[in-house]
C-alpha cells in the first residue's frame, strides 16, 4: 500500500504526510515576512513561489504517478526567476534558492527518464525542495534589514 490512500471518499493520512494546511500556512507566513522585512528581491522570490503554487493548483493532475509536465513548466519559470535574482543580488540566499529550484527540476527529469522512480519518491522529493526554497526565502526576508544596513543588495 502506498503511503497515502484514497478509500471510500476519505483521504487517509499516513505518518509520512503533513496535513494539507501546512504548506499554505507556511507560504502565507513567509509572504507576510517578506512584505514586512524583505526587500525587492525577497518579495519577488516569494511572489514567484505564490504564483507558482496558484498555477500548480490548476495544472496538477491528481492520482497520477507520472511526470507532471505542466508542473515542470511552472517550476522552470520559477527557477528562471530565482536565477535572475541570483545573478543580480550580492547576497547568498538566491544561490541556495536557485539550487533548490534546480534540484526540483532534476527530480522532475529523473521521474521522466526513469519510470522505476515511484510516485511517492517523486512527490516526497518535490515537497522537500519546496520547503527548502520556502525556508531560504524566509531567511532572506528575515535578514534583509541587516543586508540593507550593510549596503548589500
Amino acid at each position: 500500500m502506498r503511503p497515502s490512500a484514497f478509500t471510500g471518499g476519505r483521504f487517509l493520512l499516513s505518518a509520512y504526510q503533513l496535513p494539507v494546511w501546512v504548506w499554505p500556512a507556511a507560504l502565507i507566513t513567509v509572504c507576510g515576512l517578506a512584505v514586512w522585512r524583505g526587500g525587492n528581491y525577497e518579495r519577488l522570490g516569494v511572489a514567484g513561489v505564490l504564483l507558482a503554487w496558484a498555477l500548480s493548483m490548476v495544472a496538477f493532475k491528481a492520482r497520477t504517478e507520472g511526470t507532471q509536465w505542466a508542473i515542470l513548466a511552472i517550476d522552470s519559470s520559477v527557477f528562471a526567476v530565482f536565477m535572475w535574482i541570483a545573478l543580480r543580488s550580492g547576497r547568498y540566499w538566491p544561490l541556495f534558492t536557485a539550487g533548490f529550484g534546480l534540484l526540483s527540476l532534476a527530480t522532475h527529469f529523473a521521474s521522466a527518464v526513469d519510470p522505476k522512480v515511484s510516485g511517492w519518491a517523486y512527490w516526497t522529493a518535490e515537497r522537500i525542495w519546496s520547503y527548502l526554497i520556502l525556508l531560504s526565502l524566509a531567511y532572506a526576508a528575515w535578514t534583509a534589514p541587516y543586508a540593507r544596513r550593510a549596503n548589500i543588495e
